[in-house]
């Protein structure tokens, strides 16, 4: 088998079904009610975003992101918000996670993470989220990374990229994962899987130790911060054994 159609076949493996009366799309349905009986008239919206919206999604890693959009005229910063939200889900017998930006809950078998946000005043679609790790409150719009993986044309690199860290057991924040591969293959051409993925491991073995990756909602937003040094470290090194291999089975299975 050619390596393309390889590499295309373990993206088959693990592709997770979507769509109508898909599992993903019942247990967003069956998750509406409590959210929007604790976020009351103060609620927006519940959409998909991530992974799923993106449809870079992965079976063996969280099946679907939700946001939780709440009014710019919600009562408290969303920093108290995602704890007031978290404490309501557990008292639910929810069993919640606290993560990154998110609230991770498992639901019939499937992991959610449930993004509480904030709208930003004047309807640019900014929200306001709070990271748990550095304890802050950031601003991005989940639409702008939505419209950005949708026109990178990187689907394919983003998911295979996706199998590679979680068959390592690596921690690299999706957002961060996705912005690495489309800087990465930024000047390269589309539909090469097997040619692109090594213009990425190249790039996660030499650029991203150093390389500050921004928000393209908010440049101030340094994603790649969300790394620690010696995750840097580890990716580098798990993409530079990767590297040593020519047969595509050791590298993605």
């Amino acid at each position: 088998m050619l390596p393309d159609a390889y590499v295309r076949s373990i993206l088959a493996k693990y592709e997770l079904p979507s769509g109508e009366g898909s599992p993903a799309e019942l247990a967003a349905a069956e998750l509406r009610q409590p959210i929007t009986e604790w976020a009351g008239r103060f609620l927006l919206d519940i959409r998909f975003c991530g992974s799923y919206a993106k449809e870079t999604r992965i079976r063996g890693a969280t099946d679907i992101d939700l946001l939780i959009s709440l009014g710019p005229r919600t009562p408290l910063d969303i920093d108290k918000l995602y704890d007031r939200f978290f404490d309501f889900l557990k008292r639910r017998g929810y069993n919640p996670r606290r993560q990154s930006v998110t609230i991770g809950v498992t639901h019939h078998g499937l992991e959610v993470d449930l993004i509480p946000a904030k709208q930003e005043w004047g309807g640019s679609n900014d929200h306001r989220i709070f990271e748990t790790e550095h304890q802050r409150i950031t601003r991005t719009n989940f639409d702008t990374h939505l419209q950005a993986v949708k026109e990178s044309g990187t689907i394919e690199e983003i998911r295979l990229l996706k199998i590679w860290r979680t068959l390592r057991n690596l921690r690299l924040p999706s957002l961060c994962l996705e912005l690495a591969v489309m800087d990465a293959l930024r000047r390269q051409a589309r539909h090469q899987p097997v040619a692109n993925m090594e213009v990425v491991l190249r790039y996660l073995k030499d650029v991203l130790p150093s390389a500050p990756i921004r928000d393209p909602a908010n440049f101030e937003n340094l994603v790649s911060d969300d790394l620690l040094k010696h995750e840097k470290l580890a990716i580098s090194e798990a993409a530079a054994e990767s590297l040593k291999h020519s047969d595509w089975a050791k590298i993605v299975w």
